[in-house]
């Protein structure tokens, strides 16, 4: 009986999509504000898939450590028009179709500065997920197109009755106990205490799950979830910069990243990180660019550290071919090889600090940048 208990508490931990209490004791799923369906979503995604495509806001600080710093904020247009419009945060809406662009389109401005710091120029630019299919997944997996939503259905209609039943006959005390420890449950992301639940409540729960198979539930759901995790990525972006003494489109880059999870026999993050990037830049302030580069770069971001899901160290090792393709200068080689690698840490629950280092095989050198992240929540306690 406990480990029956004790299965639908992790139900809750992975799902969190529970209707909310009503002040009638009732449920309303119009009701939902889905923060648990945000978190879920947030713990698919590694730290390097955020700093390509942020789920909602993120601020940033570039090459610290470095000449050239900038400051950037990124936004989905999405999370902008949310912030007019809070309904678009419930879960059914944010899942929609004619939502679908708005999340995966991604604006970014911010500001270049030099190495004191000083303001030298503004930098812009847009990046479009073409393929993204993680997080409308996260979506449906609680719905009835996936076999875990149908089980799903089920076993949150027998608790939602067995919670009806309950007020009935429990005493205030028992019933508010149990309701508190539901929605810290769903509120903040951890499992059910169920020992600490009324045996009269227990009761009352088995009978209303009577012939729902929570572990085929487990089952499925770990299953499908492990192929969530690893949907493609694939993005286009434009990106450019505007000094103060240049003139418009002068210096821009434009690339194309892919990302894909690989399956992990010890569960944990993996993805192959590949990128294309041609950056053209005129050095001399004039209407024709001077100077054109393409870069091609493949890695495997590995997260090491986990606690609950959440990547807290990943490393990316990974090859980088620069070609120059016009612009060359004195002494200059017109190709370059690297060997890179990526470390981040997860400082505080949205704080990251990535540190790249950058190696040139062929003329021993090795270079540093030291950057930060902070990537905001859509879902605020109020």
């Amino acid at each position: 009986m406990k480990t029956f208990i004790h299965k639908l508490g992790i139900i809750l931990f992975f799902f969190n999509a529970l209707l909310v209490c009503a002040q009638n004791g009732g449920f309303a799923k119009k009701d939902l504000k889905s923060e648990g369906f945000y978190n879920k979503i947030e713990e698919t995604k590694s730290g390097n898939w955020k700093d390509v495509l942020t789920d909602y806001m993120q601020a940033s600080f570039k090459g610290l450590t470095s000449e050239n710093k900038s400051f950037q904020f990124k936004a989905n247009i999405f999370s902008l028009r949310s912030k007019v419009d809070s309904t678009l945060l419930i879960d059914y809406n944010y899942a929609s179709k004619r939502e679908t662009f708005y999340r995966n389109f991604q604006i970014q401005i911010g500001l270049n500065l030099d190495n004191d710091y000083k303001f030298k120029g503004f930098n812009y630019g847009f990046d479009w997920a073409i393929i993204n299919k993680r997080d409308t997944t996260v979506a449906s997996l609680a719905r009835k197109e996936y076999e875990s939503g149908e089980n799903f259905e089920k076993l949150s209609s027998a608790l939602i009755f067995a919670l009806q039943k309950y007020r009935n006959v429990a005493t205030p005390e028992n019933y508010q106990k149990i309701e508190k420890l539901a929605k810290a449950s769903i509120e903040k992301q951890y499992y059910l205490p169920i020992d600490n639940l009324p045996e009269d409540f227990k009761k009352i729960l088995l009978e209303e799950q009577d012939g729902i198979d929570a572990q085929k539930f487990l089952d499925t759901f770990q299953d499908e979830l492990g192929k969530l995790k690893r949907q493609p990525l694939l993005t286009v972006g434009f990106h450019s910069n505007f000094q103060k003494d240049s003139k418009f489109l002068d210096e821009f880059d434009a690339n194309l990243i892919y990302l894909q999870g690989l399956k992990s026999k010890k569960g944990s993050k993996l993805e192959i990180d590949f990128r294309n990037q041609f950056k053209a830049k005129d050095s001399i302030t004039t209407s024709v660019i001077k100077r054109k580069e393409f870069s091609s770069q493949l890695g495997l971001n590995i997260s090491i550290w986990e606690t609950k899901e959440k990547s807290i160290v990943e490393l990316k090792p990974n090859f980088e071919y620069k070609r120059i393709v016009s612009g060359i200068m004195t002494d200059e080689k017109n190709d370059q090889f690297l060997a890179n690698a990526d470390l981040r840490i997860r400082i505080l629950k949205n704080l990251w600090v990535p540190l790249i280092l950058k190696y040139d095989i062929k003329n021993n050198n090795l270079f540093g940048f030291l950057n930060v992240s902070f990537n905001f929540d859509a879902m605020k306690k109020e």
